[in-house]
């Protein structure tokens, strides 16, 4: 080390003191109420008190232009603080599981995806947002944590007039000489014993100080550690040597701009650990501050994101594998129900129902508890009839309780109660209690649904209780039977196993719509009771809104065309749609679809997605283009059914997506609102999303 070496130091720590040292910490001093108000100049009358006043009601992190929104991978909002929802001009409960992107503007779509897919953190980038009146607000969205299944932003407005972040800003630049604390100490900011090496030294990155030539002047523990030496040992040394890239010499030299690098750094045991080098210079001085990232923390990010991808696209093509069969296998049912079947074999037609819709069940059960733990689980929302979703639970759950023999009754509440939450979801929740009710109640048993108005703390609810007489639950179990794979009995000779995911899928949906879930037994052999609450809404202004209305279920004749590779489903839904009085015709690949249709002029079109030679998305798009094909109803009939699949089918022109296998009750209730309205269909009409099972 040179003998100037410490007057070089010196000079260093008094340039870069109100720099380096506190723009943060006095933020947080701000923030904990340790500020009372600020120096300006050295006359008296220049100390400034915060208005305590304005400081009372609420905390001074509010005063602060800082949005923090969490999202999913696939940008659902996980979470949204006050502040977000205000400056948006959003309530909370409304940005709650909405997609950050559809917030976006245009503009700024295509940089912000990039930007979501690398989830580097504290990356930032400039953005436009768009307000519910419309406008547009400009933000900076800096990347604040990562993790496999989601990521949390934090947000800065453009400056606003606001008092803390003039402070800030005052303090940054050098115009505030002092602050007030403890509303009577003055502490001038020259005279702050919090020196230059403190801060460093709490720094989370290695730091070091050094002269332009790269001879080391200061280095935190930090530094010293990923290098893999002491301090002590580092001072004096050139920075090349210490981090052994010859790379280091071309950025002190370059004056510029401020130089980065990634490296792999050879650690004093041997071992490697990568890292980025950022050198920033210091003003009025020949020296820089080198700044080191580790990056194996990234590394580590990227592995689990890409592990994270891997399952979720086995996931989904275990779900497309499943569903195909599934499908062909349900239609012949349906088609053999059709058939005038003798007793003997409508018992044999019952057990393959049975088995199928349960198989259905477990696939849809894997899906939902892989969603909803990976935060992309989207819910569609709306008023919704309590009275509704019993009764949808009751009919999904009929079956069961036909096969055992058991009798339930539901018990109403005069009022009509609604809840503002996803009714295919909700039912499902519903539907899941009775299945559970049902499966660990003896042949013979009761099952009982009583609703009625509520109240939780503050919150007006819904409270829906399912009780039966069945085989009870052990108090130490109540609250392990919400766990995933978890049995409320391990008596497999008399209770189905099962997967155990059905009331860990019905919290978790609970819980999304801001309802609670929870379960009462007096014990082994003495029945349970499982208790849902959920917040109550206003009833819509036109209440036929909240339910479905009376469909069609026999739709006027019509040419289909269905096309599907896999023959068995092309052929059993065939079949099953000539016997509802409609024409059918089949392909198996793409280009014999497009021939045919241009041939037969069908009015609907049924297209699977994974097709040879043309896939189904480019079959539609084909087929909207044709002059024939006005009014054209295409629906999209796959085995794939998340959410980035039906945004597909969308975009391609399909006008409904179904998921395999489709009940053709449905199919066919959708077919005739369909076609009655299909004149006025224009033919870029978007895909109406529907639930797997619709």
């Amino acid at each position: 080390m040179t003998a100037q070496s410490p007057i070089r130091l010196d000079e260093e720590i008094a340039r870069l003191r109100e720099r380096l040292e506190s723009a943060e910490d006095m933020r947080r001093a701000i923030i904990a109420k340790q500020v009372d108000g600020f120096v300006v100049g050295e006359e008296p009358e220049g100390i400034v008190l915060l208005d305590d006043g304005s400081l009372a009601p609420r905390s001074l992190i509010d005063h602060l232009p800082h949005c923090i929104v969490t999202v999913s991978r696939d940008a659902e909002i996980l979470y949204a603080n006050r502040r977000f929802g205000e400056a948006l001009d959003y309530p909370l409960d409304r940005l709650f599981s909405t997609s950050f992107s559809e917030l976006v503007t245009t503009d700024s779509r295509p940089a912000f995806r990039r930007f979501l897919a690398a989830s580097e953190p504290q990356s930032s980038l400039c953005i436009g947002l768009i307000r519910a009146d419309g406008g547009r607000i400009d933000v900076r969205v800096t990347t604040m944590s990562v993790t496999s299944d989601y990521i949390s932003f934090l947000m800065d407005e453009e400056p606003s007039d606001d008092e803390a972040a003039h402070a800030l800003a005052a303090i940054a630049s050098g115009n505030i000489d002092g602050v007030v604390v403890g509303g009577e100490r003055v502490m001038l900011l020259a005279e702050a014993q919090r020196p230059y090496r403190a801060l460093v030294d709490r720094m989370q990155e290695g730091a070091a100080t050094v002269l332009k030539g790269g001879e080391i002047l200061y280095a935190n523990e930090r530094f010293a550690s990923m290098v893999g030496a002491s301090r002590d040992s580092l001072l004096g040394r050139p920075l090349r040597a210490v981090l052994g890239a010859p790379a280091v010499d071309a950025m002190l030299m370059n004056d510029e701009m401020t130089p980065s690098c990634e490296l792999a750094l050879m650690r004093g045991d041997g071992s490697i650990l990568p890292v980025r080098v950022a050198l920033q210079r210091i003003d009025g001085i020949d020296a820089r501050t080198v700044i080191v990232e580790d990056l194996s923390e990234r590394q580590r990010h990227r592995e689990i994101q890409e592990r994270a991808e891997r399952n979720d696209h086995f996931l989904a093509v275990l779900a497309h594998e499943l569903r195909n069969p599934l499908g062909s296998i349900r239609n012949a049912a349906a088609i053999l129900e059709r058939s005038g079947l003798a007793n003997g074999e409508r018992a044999a037609l019952g057990v393959i129902e049975r088995q199928s819709e349960t198989l259905v069940r477990l696939v849809d059960d894997l899906l939902d508890v892989h969603r909803l733990n990976q935060g992309k689980m989207v819910l569609q929302r709306k008023p919704v009839l309590v009275s509704t979703a019993i009764d949808d639970a009751v009919v999904a759950a009929a079956q069961n309780l036909e096969t055992k023999a058991q009798t339930i009754d539901v018990r109403l509440t005069e009022e009509r109660l609604y809840v503002h939450a996803d009714p295919v979801r909700i039912a499902q929740v519903l539907a899941n209690l009775l299945l559970n009710a049902s499966k660990f109640t003896g042949s013979g048993g009761h099952i009982d649904v009583r609703v009625k108005r509520s109240q939780r703390e503050a919150t007006r609810t819904a409270r829906i209780s399912v009780t039966d007489n069945g085989i009870g639950v052990a108090h130490e179990q109540l609250e392990r039977i919400f766990e995933p794979y978890v049995q409320a009995s391990s008596d497999a000779s008399r209770y189905p196993e099962g997967l155990g995911l059905g009331l860990s899928v019905a919290r978790r949906l609970v819980e999304l719509h801001g309802g609670t879930i929870s379960a009462q037994s007096d014990g082994p052999g003495r029945g349970s009771t499982f208790i849902v609450e959920l917040p109550l809404c206003d009833k819509p202004a036109d209440a036929s809104t909240a339910t479905d209305p009376q469909r069609v279920t026999q739709p006027a004749r019509a040419r289909i065309l269905i096309a599907d590779d896999d023959r068995d489903s092309a052929s059993t839904l065939s079949s099953l749609l000539e016997l509802s009085g409609h024409e059918t015709h089949t392909a198996h690949d793409g280009n014999a679809t497009i021939t045919m249709a241009d041939a037969l002029h069908p009015d609907v079109v049924i297209l699977d997605i994974r097709m040879p030679q043309v896939d189904g998305h480019a079959a539609a798009r084909t087929l909207r283009q044709r002059a024939w094909a006005n009014g054209l109803v295409l629906y999209a009939l796959t085995g794939w059914g998340e959410q980035r699949d039906r945004d597909r089918t969308r975009d391609a022109g399909f006008d409904r997506h179904f998921v395999k296998p489709v009940s053709i009750d449905d199919l066919l209730a959708n077919l005739a609102d369909d076609l009655e309205r299909r004149p006025s269909l224009a033919p870029d009409s978007s895909a109406t999303e529907t639930k797997p099972g619709d």
